[in-house]
């Protein structure tokens, strides 16, 4: 009988592992005693859960209006890359629950909600930052997976096995060790039984690593050699673990925050937060060495100090959002990435905010509606992996500013939403911007130096020229008659790299120049060319639109 309490996952709960490559929907049988991970790496099969039906600039819902309430650019360029559907295990649909990073693959773990144990990990390769690729999966039957961690070539996992398929066991909690070969998921891993219903979280430093489990749980220190839990220190309703400047720090629903020296154990901090009782998943990061991001529900975001333990900021859950339940609005998880902070609000959305300096604390950017409830997120280098209630995943790409040549003097673009140049004008700018649409006009001149997303359609009239250098999203896959336009005798300019989601139009007598090496274009609709089109220049085409 599965027990329904903080039950985000498990993993690897066999004594022996059997290797096969099977679809999701194969029957596995358990034998009553030993359990297979099916283990898949047939990519035609795994890439059919890939969509980009969606994918495309996001529109960022900016806290503020420009002039008269017209919109304003936004300076956070993000587009949505793909979408992964969840595994499927006989006819039940799984749930995503954590991701961790590690270079260019992304491992998520997915449970199933219900009485039946079911788990899942997939391994996305992120190297092309516009295609990506689910390269394996593991289906793990009669166990959750919650929680994985990467750390030096290996995945920690935390989640819960079935009793009832493996009576040996004196609690369903466990966390587990799965070493990596070359990225990839294998069979070489240790498992050890946690006291508790679910293991929910898990983390490593040095020669340790650390993992939490919840209703009647405990923290629990293990040897990265032995796998033994070295010392347990009992604490209900465990939510998260984390550690940061050799500190272990965990939350729980009923307790709040303690903090342990990662070395013996020893308390050195602990401090109410908002109490949680709902049965839901709870994240904690850092921001530096002294400020703890604290998800905490219907009570919002908590910025605490965690030496003194005094809370120095609250932000708050949306009032209301316009077709949302109030109810299903509520801050489940955090992430850090850099100076940003992105915030899982369910009904709500994805919100992203700024750290601000000194003691200015968080500053609202905007917010992202991602079409269903935003369950858990976590944020690095360029990327943005976001769950949602539906089960499946996001993954948005972050637009690198990249800067080509010294466009110091070049001014940023913060104007409106519209960014229109004039016929005979000439503007130049740097930075990072995020607009809903272009046009370069008749005899009119335009540079970008840095990062530029545009939502909707982009125009470069007859005779005109625009040069970007940097990084260009463009459009939307479901909308693709929002294309991009290159007119009779225009010029457009390409020095980096350009993902067009609609379509592109190159009319009669219209150029694109590739200029030095290493320009990438990505092109999800068609191509329409009039006639003496021009492309010069070397350039990779991810698709082979441009032939």
């Amino acid at each position: 009988m599965k027990i329904n309490f903080m039950r985000f996952g498990a993993l690897l709960g066999a004594v022996l592992l059997m290797i096969s490559c099977n679809n999701d929907d194969n029957t596995i049988n358990n034998n009553n005693v030993q359990e297979k991970i099916i283990l898949n790496t047939d990519s035609s099969t795994l890439n059919n859960r890939i969509k980009f039906d969606n994918s495309g600039v996001l529109d960022i819902n900016l806290p503020f209006a420009g002039k008269d309430n017209d919109p304003v650019a936004g300076s956070f360029p993000l587009e949505l890359v793909a979408e992964i559907n969840p595994p499927v295990y006989q006819g039940l649909t799984l749930k995503a629950t954590h991701v961790a990073i590690n270079g260019n693959y992304a491992y998520v773990s997915y449970n199933m909600q219900g009485e039946a144990y079911a788990g899942a990990i997939d391994v996305i390769d992120i190297t092309n930052p516009n295609v990506p690729q689910l390269v394996m999966q593991a289906i793990l039957p009669n166990t959750d997976v919650s929680s994985v961690s990467y750390d030096n070539g290996v995945l920690y996992i935390a989640g819960a096995a079935s009793i009832d398929a493996y009576q040996d066991l004196d609690s369903p909690a466990f966390v587990a060790a799965m070493t990596l070969s070359n990225g990839l998921l294998t069979t070489n891993y240790a498992q050890t039984t946690l006291t508790g219903n679910v293991g929910t979280s898990v983390t490593s430093s040095g020669n340790k690593y650390f993992a939490v489990s919840g209703d009647n749980g405990a923290l629990a220190q293990l040897n990265k050699s032995t796998h033994q839990v070295e010392m347990a220190i009992p604490v209900s309703d465990l939510r998260a673990v984390a550690y940061n400047s050799n500190k272990v720090v965990i939350l729980s629903g009923t307790q709040g925050i303690k903090v342990y020296n990662a070395n013996n154990l020893n308390q050195q901090n602990t401090f109410a937060t908002s109490q949680d009782v709902a049965d839901a998943k709870r994240t904690i990061d850092f921001l530096g060495n002294n400020s703890l991001l604290v998800s905490e529900g219907y009570n919002g975001l908590g910025v605490y100090n965690m030496n003194s333990g005094n809370k120095t900021q609250t932000v708050t859950v949306p009032t209301s959002v316009e077709g949302v339940d109030p109810s299903d609005i509520t801050t489940n998880a955090v992430s850090v990435n850099d100076d940003k902070v992105y915030i899982a609000n369910g009904g709500a959305g994805l919100y992203i905010y700024q750290n601000g300096n000194g003691n200015q604390g968080l500053d609202i950017m905007g917010s992202i509606n991602l079409g269903s409830s935003c369950n858990y997120v976590i944020s690095k280098d360029k990327y943005i992996f976001a769950a949602m209630g539906n089960g499946g995943l996001k993954i948005v790409h972050i637009l690198s500013n990249v800067q080509t040549i010294d466009c110091t003097d070049f001014p940023t673009y913060n104007g409106s939403a519209w960014l229109n140049v004039n016929s005979n004008q000439t503007k130049e700018y740097q930075g990072s911007a995020s607009i809903q649409g272009a046009n370069i006009n008749s005899n009119s001149n335009l540079t970008f130096c840095g990062s530029l997303a545009v939502s909707q359609g982009l125009n470069v009239n007859s005779n005109g020229t625009f040069y970007m250098k940097g990084s260009l999203a463009q459009g939307q896959a479901n909308n693709p008659w929002l294309s991009l336009n290159v007119n009779s005798n225009a010029i457009f300019r390409v020095e980096g790299s350009v993902v067009i989601y609609g379509n592109l139009v190159l009319n009669s007598n219209s150029t694109i120049e590739f200029v030095g090496s290493g320009s990438s274009i990505t092109i999800y609709g068609n191509v329409t060319k009039g006639s003496n089109v021009t492309i010069t220049g070397t350039y990779t085409d991810t698709f082979n639109k441009l032939n």
